[in-house]
């Protein structure tokens, strides 16, 4: 089985900057913030990592409970900011997934820093979302490549590759594929 893991803003869609949008949208309803300060960079970054910058510039403290009030503001913005937007599906990308998802012998699945339901909706809004079976989310992990290790671990642990008194070690897998803008 060849495993095809994709990203999401820049491989699969362009979503004209809806993410970013719908967190400074979640920022002023929710944190009362009117203006941005500074920059916070969005690219190849988990959504927790974007939330934890947010908060240090806007002086916001960074806890559970802020980071739940955030999150679902921006879940909430999100689906208005992306028909706001100019978005779209990126060339190639719906023939490449209807033609892997029509192979046995592959599965699709996401490796983002998108949380799970932002990536949700993303995909929703284009269409794209029933191509995906499973994934690696950005809702609890600062960096790209501990969403990368929790998704492998969890699927050493589905498949049986690891006992309950052994622990599973994070490594790629020899046939899977990462599909990055």
């Amino acid at each position: 089985m060849l495993v095809c893991l994709f990203d999401i803003d820049g491989t699969l869609l362009s979503s004209g900057g809806a993410g970013k949008a719908a967190m400074e949208a979640a920022l002023g309803s929710e944190f009362g913030v009117t203006e941005m300060r500074g920059r916070v960079p969005f690219s190849g970054r988990t959504d927790r990592a974007i939330g934890r910058d947010l908060f240090s510039l806007h002086d916001i403290e960074e806890s559970s409970h802020h980071w739940q009030r955030f999150l679902t503001a921006y879940l909430r913005h999100l689906p208005d900011c992306l028909n706001r937007h100019d978005g779209r599906v990126l060339p190639g990308i719906v023939r490449l997934l209807v033609d892997l998802g029509g192979r046995e012998d592959v599965a699709l699945g996401l490796l983002t820093g998108n949380v799970r339901d932002g990536a949700r909706l993303k995909l929703g809004h284009y269409g794209l979302f029933h191509h995906f079976a499973f994934g690696g989310f950005g809702d609890h992990h600062l960096a790209r490549c501990d969403v990368a290790r929790e998704l492998f671990r969890a699927e050493q642990n589905r498949d049986g590759a690891s006992s309950a008194n052994s622990r599973p070690r994070p490594q790629r897998p020899r046939n899977v594929r990462l599909f990055k803008g």
